[in-house]
């Protein structure tokens, strides 16, 4: 199996991705860790991996707090004798609609600074623990707007484009403590609000506005695209399943395409 040994911490485990990533790398053999804000969450996604065979944990953890975050992430890699993939599937609710004249500065900055100062913490914490003989890899996932140009999406643009250059700059600081790091870049993910993804209390303004559900509008997201269709929450896991295997050892520095040609950069 591609993960078999692997010890795979997931930030934001609770979420539709990050659940998702969660059951396909203990499906590959992983030994799980999922890391959440809420203990009630994280059972439900623990309970579905164990059903299936996998083996998985939890940890409760805000990774809004930086010292909370390192001081648990080393506890975490004590016991489990460090990690050797880590996926950041965080997320946090910002605007996604408003112009630069209805814009607050505070509103702004939900689109770029919880996003950042998550990956960073996260980084920062686990890089430590990683590495060495032992080969790692980071891996995060991000939306498509920093390779878009768009209206009333400000602080997202910025948040989008601040993670892929965070990502690249990284890799050149850790590749040579052989940890590679790898930004997915994923267009909205078709099933991914039927999962319970808070995304979808973020694309209800914009179906509302536009007078559809977002049901339709995630259709009209997909005729967008040049193959006419949106990844799935299943396509996501499998590529960071791949990418986190020794089969993608040579990869590193850069940002892997699942917009479905939404983008092309």
């Amino acid at each position: 199996m591609l993960l078999q040994g692997k010890v795979a911490v997931i930030f934001g485990g609770s979420g539709a991705i990050g659940g998702a990533v969660a059951e396909a790398m203990a499906r590959k053999g992983a030994h799980v860790h999922l890391v959440a804000r809420h203990q009630d969450k994280l059972d439900r996604v623990a309970n579905r991996v164990r059903s299936a065979g996998g083996i998985i944990d939890t940890c409760v953890m805000n990774v809004l707090d930086e010292q909370i975050t390192v001081d648990k992430t080393a506890q975490l890699a004590q016991h489990s004798g460090g990690f050797d993939v880590v996926v950041n599937a965080t997320g946090f609710m910002h605007d996604q609609g408003k112009n630069i004249f209805a814009l607050s500065l505070a509103e702004f900055r939900q689109g770029f600074d919880p996003f950042l100062s998550a990956l960073f913490t996260i980084s920062k914490a686990v890089a430590p623990h990683m590495g060495g003989d032992r080969a790692g890899v980071l891996l995060t996932v991000v939306a498509p707007a920093g390779a878009m140009v768009m209206p009333n999406h400000l602080g997202h643009i910025v948040g989008c484009a601040g993670t892929e250059a965070f990502i690249k700059a990284l890799a050149s600081e850790l590749g040579p403590k052989n940890i590679r790091v790898i930004c997915v870049r994923s267009h909205a993910i078709v099933d991914a609000v039927q999962a319970g993804s808070y995304t979808g209390e973020i694309f209800a303004p914009k179906a509302q506005a536009m007078g559809i559900t977002v049901d339709e509008w995630l259709g009209g997201a997909a005729q967008s695209t040049m193959l006419k269709r949106l990844p799935t929450l299943a396509q996501v896991a499998d590529v960071m399943t791949f990418l986190a295997s020794d089969s993608a050892s040579a990869m590193t520095a850069t940002v892997v395409n699942m917009t479905a040609g939404a983008t092309t950069s």
